[in-house]
């Protein structure tokens, strides 16, 4: 009986340290968002969007929709290299964006 209060206490705190990090880790975030449009002003809709956190390589994707918007949200804090791709137009990349925490660049 004793060992299976131990273990009962031991997954409770497991449980409670797993809820603080996924906390911490939804806290320190910033979104992306815009709208793409050709030369001529017009809206481009699917339109692949792609940021990189240079430091990690993780890599998050969105597609514009019919009006050209996009919006990438819970991205991690931190440097980025932006992308975007669509057939038929030149690529277009930008470096150097760093977002911080509730950052809406």
């Amino acid at each position: 009986m004793y060992n299976l209060r131990v273990a009962s206490r031991g997954a409770l705190l497991l449980l409670l340290l797993a809820c603080t990090n996924v906390w911490a880790q939804t806290v320190g975030t910033a979104q992306m968002n815009g709208g793409v449009k050709d030369p001529g002003g017009l809206a481009l809709p699917g339109v692949t969007i792609t940021v990189t956190q240079t430091d990690t390589g993780l890599t998050r994707t969105a597609v514009t929709d019919e009006t050209g918007s996009y919006t990438l949200q819970n991205l991690p804090v931190g440097p980025y290299k932006f992308e975007a791709t669509l057939s038929g137009f030149r690529t277009y990349q930008q470096t150097g964006i760093v977002l911080q925490v509730g950052g809406n660049p």
